[in-house]
């Protein structure tokens, strides 16, 4: 494959700054890390009441031309279709996120995205959107295996049932899960419905608040409403909180490149939540 043969990818790759070259294990991970450190986390427009694109060409206008972020299944929708698109053997799957939850607790629907990649040294998970703790290299699918990268390490285990789940070293060395998933390939449709369900449900936290996140390998910037985190690789957190609208927009642009200009509503939206 040439890269003159699917713009798409082509443009994704100039985006992210990584070559075209084979379809291997680094390949793979250069993509990962340089999608994760370029592109950000956001609902921006679950949050102003904007549905998101759930199509290949919708998100491909929206991230990659547009210069915006998005969510899980904006994130890695792109992600799978480029690297498929290069010759990986990519499968979509579906997660329950267990983000804060103990291992007892009831079940959560499953609303995450991510990809799995069969290569010829074993199979590894992708995952451009998950926020503020977004893995930010391809994860080897092993039980057991610390696999630390830029701002964490992670591993993964396997519950009662066998389901898969990833789990995220904290800072005081215990592991908390992430997300749990089988390996059944998901189609289309449940992303689709995840993705009306998080846009439109009245208590879905990506309705009624607004959060970014870029993880570089340098530093991890989260925004969660109004205070903005910035933790550096090697140093203390630094907090600070926004005094309105245009210091928000501000830190979307600067902290986070994130491209506001075609967002509709956000003034309106950031008054109306945080600044009445």
């Amino acid at each position: 494959m040439t890269i003159s043969a699917a713009p798409a990818v082509a443009a994704h790759l100039d985006r992210i700054g990584v070559a075209a070259g084979p379809p291997d294990v680094a390949q793979l991970d250069r993509i990962v890390r340089a999608h994760t450190a370029t592109v950000a986390f956001e609902n921006l427009d679950p949050f102003t009441g904007t549905d998101p694109p759930v199509d290949p060409a919708g998100v491909t206008a929206k991230l990659v031309h547009g210069r915006r972020g998005g969510w899980c299944f904006e994130h890695n929708l792109l992600l799978h279709d480029t690297l498929r698109d290069l010759g990986h053997a990519v499968t979509p799957l579906v997660a329950r996120v267990r983000l804060g939850l103990e291992r007892s607790a009831p079940a959560t629907s499953r609303t995450h995205r991510l990809t799995l990649v069969t290569t010829s040294q074993g199979r590894f998970t992708v995952d451009g959107g998950f926020g503020a703790t977004v893995p930010t290299a391809a994860l080897r699918l092993v039980t057991g295996l610390e696999q630390p990268t830029g701002q964490a390490v992670y591993r993964y285990d396997r519950d009662a049932q066998g389901t898969w789940v990833l789990q995220r070293r904290g800072s005081s060395g215990g592991w908390t899960d992430q997300y749990a998933f089988d390996l059944l390939p998901a189609p289309d449709v449940d992303f689709r419905t995840g993705s009306w369900h998080l846009t439109h449900h009245p208590e879905s936290g990506f309705r009624t608040g607004l959060t970014a996140a870029l993880v570089t390998p340098r530093r991890r910037t989260t925004l969660d409403g109004t205070r903005l985190t910035v933790r550096p690789a090697d140093g203390p957190a630094r907090r600070r909180e926004l005094d309105s609208p245009a210091q928000v927009r501000a830190a979307l642009e600067d902290e986070l490149g994130i491209d506001t200009g075609g967002v509709a509503g956000l003034e309106r939206r950031l008054r109306a939540v945080y600044f009445s």
